[in-house]
């Protein structure tokens, strides 16, 4: 896609815009809820506060994970914005939790609430967010973007329920749509989180991406030279850079040898597995290795 080749600064730009909008969403929901009374304002100006403070780490990390690297950081800092989807996605569970607890009490207290002034101010929102998510959407693709798009996508589709809660409540007095749209937004907006927590943890867990370690090791021992390998380790600098590690046990012969049969076996790895960077470490004298051996 054309846009995975953007240049930082117009990523950057984008950031700044979403914060800016965010911001303004924020301060309109906020006093619009307040003198409406309207539970699922309210909760989504809490939510867009929230949004607020994620644009603002995603777009630190953004500019972080652009340094080079270093005699100290020599992977880069690709890791910031992992840290910064992390960070993100467990703001939005914490405050998904708290909306679902505010709905509960809206069920067992409801109240009086103004319905025109509650749909005016969620067609508001509504616009902003979208405006804000077509930014995020025309950004580089990232787990730091993915979790700050999530955020206005969750607003977004906040603001719909909300504009139809404020419908059914100007002309019904339907009041149980306000807390029940709080409940299905922040439903939703933790089945959808997950998915970006549990990648970002796994991460920064330094967890196996799902590189079937026996089926690599099949491929290895068709190089010549070698009888074995053991000793896996794989991990992910981000979701872009997966690193593999291993030992291949050889026999006996010049190292300008082993240098071809290791070349050979970095070849077929980062073709057919996609690995960005292998490390080799050639071992002689051993025996042959029938199981492939995880621990140090």
């Amino acid at each position: 896609m054309a846009h995975q080749h953007e240049i930082p600064d117009a990523t950057n730009k984008r950031f700044l815009i979403a914060t800016v909008m965010n911001v303004i969403i924020t301060v309109a929901e906020l006093f619009g809820g307040i003198i409406s009374g309207s539970l699922a304002l309210i909760s989504d100006a809490v939510h867009n506060f929230t949004d607020v403070l994620s644009l603002i780490i995603a777009w630190i990390a953004q500019l972080i994970s652009g340094k080079r690297t270093s005699e100290r950081n020599t992977f880069g800092y690709r890791r910031a914005q992992i840290i910064a989807a992390f960070v993100n996605s467990i703001f939005l569970m914490v405050i998904s939790i708290v909306l679902l607890i505010e709905s509960v009490r809206g069920f067992m207290a409801p109240h009086p609430i103004k319905g025109m002034l509650m749909l005016i101010i969620a067609i508001i929102g509504l616009v902003a967010n979208v405006v804000t998510g077509l930014m995020l959407m025309g950004g580089k693709a990232n787990l730091n973007t993915k979790a700050a798009l999530l955020h206005v996508l969750g607003d977004a589709l906040s603001s719909v329920g909300v504009i139809f809660a404020a419908i059914m409540i100007y002309f019904f007095n339907w009041i149980f749509l306000d807390p029940l749209m709080t409940l299905i937004v922040a439903g939703y907006i933790i089945f959808a989180t997950y998915p970006v927590l549990k990648d970002a943890t796994q991460i920064l867990m330094q967890a196996n991406p799902i590189l079937n370690f026996e089926q690599i090791k099949a491929d290895i021992l068709t190089c010549p030279y070698v009888l074995g390998a053991h000793h896996f380790h794989a991990w992910q600098i981000d979701e872009e850079h997966t690193m593999l590690s291993f030992h291949v046990t050889m026999r006996n012969q010049l190292l300008s040898e082993v240098e071809k049969s290791s070349d050979e076996m970095r070849r077929v790895i980062m073709e057919k597995y996609h690995v960005s960077h292998v490390t080799i470490q050639p071992e002689v004298d051993h025996e042959q290795e029938t199981v492939v051996d995880y621990d140090e």
